[in-house]
């Protein structure tokens, strides 16, 4: 995408671009991360990142701040050091002669001389041979001074599974492929074409075992500058022909420089700070840098038609239309994408779409997207990312796509772990996923619960009235998890025992049932509903003091079934802030839940401390920038959205939990041209405490913000003072729950257990009769061998009830599903009801649950499930049957 030239609000002496520094985060490695970053060259959300390598040898941590040699310059992918670079290719410069081995080929630098911005990278070795790098989108400007008149460039494809690399001495041009590729699964082969500004006098193909190398030579004088115009493609050699035509032609290296810097300037500039200290403005702009540089674009432009070797499809086939990759959404949906939201609205619906085009070509939404599936972290977050953006007011996404890619998330089994939600064949009927089915349960649990409540929340917008009941209803189901007992979340087997027992409980022991994480830094994560959470503590005061018990609690750690010490845990004791573990994205909701304990003024004593002490400019302390991963972007996000005042707590609500401005004024730009100004004249470390508020001159007493009240431009105002105040905390002040009593939440269950089962076809001595069409797993299955069976169900203790009944595709022939039906009810057993009646209904996937609310409010003991049709086989089946009720 080609952005628009930066066109400043206000005269600024010193544009943004010039505050980013790129090398925050990079003093870090596999035992300790500040950030887990390396300095990458880029335009935003572009194609290819351009970094350097003090290790060539490495596909995680190429970049290490305390190392004083660069073994290459290279083209990277890598979305996070967890996940591996991939589609990459090394160039280094040498003078005087070659040096192939990648460690003997190291050239000592100096930070002194080492320049790393968003737009542009340069070193100068202390021989003298300096490299600079700026950006396109699928290319880069290279420029090179050379200290003597033998000078190389050595080409690398790096360790993979092959490579190529063809010289064209006469054309001046280097091209060819590489293959490398990840533990995560294959990526397009990436193709690149290189030319040169000087006439190549030399040259040598050297093929290794696992890599190919290749050296030019050019014949210079002292102090000459030659320039590289490199691009690639993941299409072909002459579509990374056409890419580097199209992006740098016949500019100069400058000039290419230049206009990375303004696509830069474009984005950075829509945050203008006063007073803010020459430190901060670096974190500021440095965070803006680090959040737009992810997910990255992976299609190019063919012939005038946006086209994409697709990463999610088998065997990468080129298709029409734009896609998006490097994204972990379960990093991602807490910060980044609700600020791509509330930024660029119009760019975040292109992104979106871009993953759902993912959906398209490979069946679902990848949860780490590097560039294809990954089985790693919890949760379909891209589920909830899509409502929230939705409900904002992003519409160019194919909505009904990405509503379908949200069901079969939320209503499949997955065989692949590396695709939709585990577990998927016991926690739907569960109401949680069991501990000793999935690893992590609980994670999975609350993290499935609040993207559900982001399904219900889109379902609504779209009329799907019956998918909003439902999924609402599911994600009340975070009660199941709450343990009175010990007063946490914690993991349930599927018999319903807890994973411990409460001698046994420990709350700072991390792992088993929570990812990367202990039970402290669970403890509040339901706030799709912070009233019913509160509700569980035995009310607002509870919830306020469950927080500030985790702040206040020991910040020792119990390694727990990690059964070592991973960096998480070393980092979140450094964060020194009790069990709020900053370091890492589980507890970032956790400050602004005091929204719905009604004491703001607690995130307004604490998020000051936290944007002081969390955040470094990596100026004075070099390569320091966080505490832990700074994945894609989402620590940075918190820091920007912390810094405005203001943070999207609850996602899937067009709305914003108060916290309290950082600054004395902030303006955001948006992209419809209106501005959002946020004065706090008297903030300060002292006066942190919000005495009153107005928006756009009229008092504002709640303690949270619509988006529709900022998304048009608005004018924030803040007075401030060094006490707290009662601002914020009145019941009426709040924010909105599904909860609204307070009452724990008691969300329909599944209340045939435990009963008798018939069939008018029960093949009860196989594994697949009637009573595993009320098993609670949707692997087994009801068989009936006609096509108008009936199956019915005695409850045990009584009538119930029923609301709304589930049923669940099996794994056979589609022919063999229901299509009509009708669900009968009784007291007797004799005299029959009937309660709903469905025709030409269809179920896309195998094992796909849907659910069919009832206009019901007596209670029965007999329920008949009635099949009128199938989709025309003489088999019926169903995997499952659910009566939710009370």
């Amino acid at each position: 995408m080609l952005w628009p030239l930066w066109t400043p609000q206000a005269l600024a002496a010193t544009p943004p671009s010039d505050y980013v520094n790129a090398l925050r985060g990079s003093n870090s490695g596999g035992a300790y991360s500040r950030g887990n970053t390396f300095p990458a060259a880029a335009v935003p959300f572009g194609f290819n990142f351009w970094t350097p390598m003090t290790d060539a040898n490495s596909k995680s941590w190429i970049y290490d701040y305390t190392r004083s040699a660069i073994q290459a310059f290279t083209i990277s992918h890598m979305p996070s050091p967890w996940m591996s670079d991939r589609q990459t290719f090394q160039v280094m410069p040498q003078s005087g002669a070659v040096t192939v081995d990648r460690a003997a080929r190291g050239a000592a630098f100096s930070h002194a001389n080492e320049t790393a911005k968003a737009h542009h990278y340069s070193v100068k070795f202390n021989s003298g041979l300096q490299t600079e790098i700026a950006p396109t989108d699928h290319g880069a400007s290279w420029q090179f001074t050379f200290p003597g008149t033998a000078s190389y460039l050595l080409f690398d494809t790096a360790d993979g599974i092959g490579g190529s690399i063809s010289i064209d001495r006469t054309n001046g041009v280097v091209s060819g492929y590489t293959d490398h590729s990840t533990g995560w699964g294959p990526a397009p082969r990436m193709f690149f074409y290189a030319k040169f500004s000087k006439a190549i006098t030399d040259s040598l193909n050297v093929t290794g075992q696992r890599a190919v190398t290749s050296w030019i030579r050019f014949n210079t004088f002292a102090g000459e500058k030659v320039t590289m115009s490199i691009a690639t493609s993941f299409i072909s050699v002459a579509q990374a022909q056409s890419n580097l035509a199209q992006e740098i032609g016949t500019k100069s290296f400058d000039t290419v420089k230049q206009e990375a810097q303004s696509a830069w300037d474009s984005v950075l500039g829509k945050i203008e700070v006063e007073g803010a200290t020459e430190d901060q403005k670096t974190i500021l702009y440095s965070n803006l840098y680090r959040a737009f540089l992810y997910p990255n674009s992976a299609w190019e432009n063919v012939g005038g038609t946006p086209s994409y070797a697709s990463p999610y499809a088998s065997g990468h086939p080129v298709k029409t239309g734009k896609v998006y990759v490097n994204n972990g959404f379960w990093d991602t949906y807490r910060t980044t994408w609700p600020l791509y939201t509330l930024l660029i609205p119009n760019k975040t619906g292109e992104m979106l779409d871009g993953f759902v085009n993912g959906y398209k070509d490979g069946g679902w939404v990848t949860r780490w997207s590097a560039p294809g599936y990954a089985n790693i972290m919890v949760g379909t977050n891209s589920d909830v990312i899509f409502a929230d953006a939705y409900l904002k007011g992003v519409r160019n996404f194919d909505v009904p796509a990405a509503y379908d890619s949200m069901l079969r998330n939320a209503a499949t089994y997955s065989s692949d772990p590396a695709r939709g939600r585990k577990g998927m064949n016991r926690s739907v009927f569960l109401g949680y996923t069991p501990q000793d089915v999935v690893g992590e349960s609980t994670s999975w649990s609350l993290e499935g619960y609040l993207n559900d409540f982001g399904i219900a929340q889109l379902a609504q917008a779209l009329g799907k009235t019956e998918d909003a009941q439902y999924y609402l209803n599911r994600s009340l189901n975070y009660v199941n998890l709450f343990s009175p007992s010990v007063g946490f979340f914690r993991g349930k087997n599927a018999n319903g025992t807890w994973r411990t027992s409460d001698a046994d409980f420990k709350a700072n022991r991390w792992g088993c049932e929570y990812t990367e994480g202990n039970a402290w830094h669970y403890s509040v994560l339901a706030p799709q509903d912070g009233l019913g959470l509160a509700n569980l503590y035995s009310g607002k005061s509870g919830l306020a003091n469950k927080i500030d018990a985790l702040f206040a609690a020991p910040r020792d750690y119990d390694v727990g079934c990690y059964g070592g010490v991973i960096h998480e845990m070393k980092e979140g004791y450094d964060v020194n802030m009790g069990q709020y573990a900053h370091s890492n994205q589980p507890v970032h909701h956790t400050l602004y839940m005091y929204s719905y304990a009604g004491t703001p003024w607690r995130i307004q004593e604490r998020v000051r401390n936290i944007l002081n002490t969390q955040y470094q400019s990596g100026l004075i302390n070099g390569g320091y920038g966080y505490l832990g991963d700074e994945d894609n972007g989402e620590l940075s996000a918190w820091y920007l959205f912390s810094a405005m005042g203001f943070y999207p707590v609850s996602m899937g609500r067009p709305e914003y939990a108060i916290g309290a401005p950082f600054f004395t004024k902030m303006t955001v730009h948006l992209e419809n041209g209106a501005n959002l100004v946020i004065n706090a004249p008297n903030v300060s470390d002292t006066n942190r405490y919000i005495q009153s508020v107005t928006l756009n001159g009229q008092p504002y007493t709640r303690n949270y913000l619509p988006h529709s009240a900022l998304a048009n431009g608005a004018t924030l105002q803040f007075t401030m003072g060094p006490s707290a105040t009662n601002w914020g905390s009145a019941s009426s002040d709040l924010p909105p729950s599904i909860t609204t009593g307070s009452s724990i939440a008691q969300p329909l269950a599944d209340v045939a257990r435990g009963g008798m089962v018939s069939a008018s076809a029960d093949n009860a001595a196989s594994s697949e009769g009637a009573a595993q069409g009320f098993d609670d797993n949707s692997l087994t299955k009801w068989l009936a061998f006609q096509s108008t069976p009936w199956i019915r169900y005695q409850l045990s203790g009584g009538a119930k009830t029923v609301k709304m009944y589930t049923l669940t595709s099996a794994n056979d022939f589609p022919g063999r599903d229901p299509k009509s039906w009708s669900l009968q009810a009784s007291n007797d057993g004799s005299s029959w009801v009937t309660l709903d009646t469905r025709t030409g209904q269809d179920f896309p996937w195998r094992y796909q649950t849907r659910a069919f609310a009832l206009n019901n409010n007596t209670p029965y003991s007999h329920y008949r499930l009635q099949i009128n049709e199938t989709h025309g086989d003489s088999i019926t089946q169903l995997a499952e049957i659910e009566l939710l009720g009370r």
